[in-house]
This record gives C-alpha cells, structure tokens and sequence, in this order.
C-alpha cells in the first residue's frame, strides 16, 4: 500500500474500511471491510459483464397500411336516344383508386338489369353497358384489376339498340359502380 492512505470509519475494528485515492489519480481502491467485501464482488461482476461480452437488444418495428378503394364518377350529360338507337355513348368517366395488395374489383350494377324502363313498367328498353373494354347486356359487369396505388381512370358507355315502337315517355335507369379489394 505504498502512496496510498485509507481512514478506518466507526469505533470497532471490524467497521467497514472507506475508499483510497492513490496520490497519482489512478483511480479508487475499495479496502476490505465486512460491508465493502460484497459490494466490490457486485461492482466486479457488473464491470466484467460490461468489459467482457458486448451485450444487445433487438426491437421489431411494425407498420400497417390498410387498403382503401375508392372510386369518383364524372356523369356526362348525354341523353340516350330511345327510337334511333346509340352506340358507345360515354356517360361518366370513373377514377378509380385502390392499393390492396391482391388487386381489386370495380362492378357496375343496373338497378334494373340493363333496362331503361318508363316509371312503374315491368319491362322497357334493353341496352348494354360497357366500362374498360369488359361489356355486359345483363346490366351488370366486373372489371378486375391487378395492385396499383395510383389513380386510373375509364369511361362508362352504353349502346341502346333502336326501337322505335317504343312508347312514348322518359325511360330511365341506374347505374351503380363499386370498388372494392380482393
């Protein structure tokens, strides 16, 4: 213990010795005392683990993106010819936009199974419809579309063949257009 001092704490020989400093600022000594014997056995293992073996933790990072389809309709202001007939009428242009993974669908629907029919008719005149080169006569059609996350946009046509035994009045009918994920 050359150079360094240590001060006895407490009356009794077996009191706990207290920390020395080496003149040259090397750093503490613990001295053996009854209380400083395991707390340097502590303070020695903590400083082995930390020294010795290189210690880490991982943490999983997690992030959702939930599928939204949504559609928007630009109706034209086409009026349909009934008697004469027309073909490949636009009526709307629809944007559509979805990012499910797995694609998705647009369906277009007729309210009254591709009929424009007069108010409270059973029956009326037929006519197909069209959107992005899938058609139908039934009044209903389902385009499917592979995964995209940006904005595409088609046209809405119908064809109405000529009648012109047609009885007179406005014939009408809705379309519905729906997007969803598959």
């Amino acid at each position: 213990m050359r150079g360094r001092f240590a001060k006895r704490i407490g009356p009794a020989p077996e009191a706990a010795w207290a920390v020395s400093r080496a003149p040259s600022g090397s750093g503490a000594t613990i001295l053996p005392g009854p209380g400083l014997i395991a707390a340097g056995i502590v303070a020695s293992t903590l400083l082995t683990t930390a020294a010795g073996a290189a210690e880490r933790g991982q943490i999983t990072l997690r992030g959702t993106v939930p599928a939204v389809c949504t559609v928007a309709l630009s109706a034209s202001s086409a009026t349909l010819e009934v008697v004469r007939g027309q073909s490949a009428t636009p009526v709307a242009t629809v944007e559509e936009r979805c990012n499910a993974a797995a694609g998705y669908t647009v369906s277009v629907t007729s309210r009254n199974g591709g009929q424009l029919r007069q108010e409270g008719a059973a029956s009326g005149v037929s006519y197909a419809v069209s959107y992005d080169q899938v058609s139908s006569n039934s009044g209903a059609l389902v385009a499917v579309r592979a995964p995209t996350g940006s904005a595409r946009v088609g046209t809405l046509a119908v064809e109405v063949p000529a009648s012109p035994e047609a009885p007179a009045g406005d014939y009408v009918d809705v379309l519905t257009v729906s997007i969803s994920a598959k």
